[in-house]
């Protein structure tokens, strides 16, 4: 949206790489070809990548950019709205590169606590986001590290209500049980990023993608650098594409995963919050953590304000049940110990 980009950008116009045909191609001082082609620059936009992916989720091409990883995307957005000292507005516990992200952009980080870190009282983060003259609201649904989720109505008045650009960062989306849907064309100040990272389990292309209105794409590419994404980036994405089917039995055997999972922790003593996300987050004694790591069994312990809790992602079957076996050896230990 105009009314919230920054001015140095307004009048910015973006770096445009010509696509043409050719018989020779001496324009952009490449390489010399070794190596399958690669001595070429790929195509700025993702043309082709591009082009699938709006099919699939119903949107035109001008509606989406892609990005090396949400990160990427992240980051344009406050090269595009964010002034040296304005506001980003998120909840607490979140992601925590909101916040390094926004201090790198020299932004005021606020977060607002979420209840019992399971609940967010909307009207309340509406207020506090307009008290405090947000430009830019995070909102990571479902959210990191917690996994709880808010509802499309809650998104949506949040969206309609506060006086800022809206970034909902639905890396885990497809885990959940809600669509698959947006509102960008209804509400310009809404941004949607999702990613390969997860759900497609490709965390290793740094692949994720921004949906938002046309007038706000364009935006993003007058700050984008030319030619983020890589050829090779490019082509595993569209194959990925070409797969869905794998995606979605992968998803749905990590839902099933993640609830035989919880099931387990209660089971043991354990409280992990409900999750919509491929991950549970609980909390436990220290001793269990260095427990699973001396037997090579990582999960992700926190410090500071989440000291004392874990998030474990959700894995194979048989990865789940070493960590289970883990478990149990390690608690069998400490009774031993009394």
């Amino acid at each position: 949206m105009l009314k919230y980009l920054r001015r140095e950008i307004r009048d910015l116009e973006a770096y445009e790489v010509k696509e043409r045909d050719y018989v020779v191609k001496l324009d952009a001082n490449e390489g010399v070809d070794w190596l399958d082609g690669l001595n070429r620059y790929p195509v700025d936009r993702s043309d082709a990548l591009r082009d699938k992916l709006a099919r699939q989720l119903g949107k035109t091409p001008g509606e989406l950019v892609f990005g090396n990883g949400s990160s990427e995307l992240i980051e344009l957005v406050f090269k595009a709205y964010l002034e040296a000292g304005e506001t980003v507005v998120s909840f607490s516990p979140t992601f925590s590169m909101y916040r390094i992200f926004t201090l790198i952009h020299k932004g005021r980080y606020l977060e607002m606590p979420l209840k019992d870190m399971v609940s967010l009282d909307v009207e309340a983060f509406i207020a506090f986001a307009n008290e405090n003259r947000a430009k830019v609201v995070l909102i990571s649904n479902p959210n990191n590290p917690t996994g709880t989720i808010l509802s499309p109505e809650a998104i949506e008045k949040i969206v309609r209500e506060v006086d800022a650009m809206v970034v909902i960062d639905e890396a885990y989306i497809e885990f959940s049980d809600q669509p698959l849907t947006d509102k960008t064309r209804d509400y310009p100040n809404a941004v949607v990023l999702r990613t390969f990272s997860k759900a497609y389990g490709l965390a290793g292309i740094r692949l994720g993608y921004m949906i938002a209105h046309e007038e706000v794409i364009g935006y993003i590419n007058r700050v984008r650098s030319p030619y983020n994404l890589n050829v090779l980036t490019q082509g595993v994405g569209l194959k990925a594409l070409e797969s869905v089917a794998i995606a979605r039995e992968n998803i749905q055997m990590i839902k099933e995963e993640r609830e035989r999972m919880a099931k387990v922790l209660r089971d043991k003593g354990f409280d992990p919050l409900p999750s919509q996300a491929n991950f549970l987050f609980f909390q436990a004694k220290k001793g269990l953590y260095r427990y699973l790591a001396d037997q090579g069994v990582l999960i992700r312990g926190f410090g500071g304000d989440l000291e004392g809790y874990y998030r474990l992602t959700i894995g194979t079957p048989k990865e789940n049940d070493i960590v289970i076996n883990a478990i149990e050896e390690a608690q069998n230990e400490r009774s031993q110990d009394r």
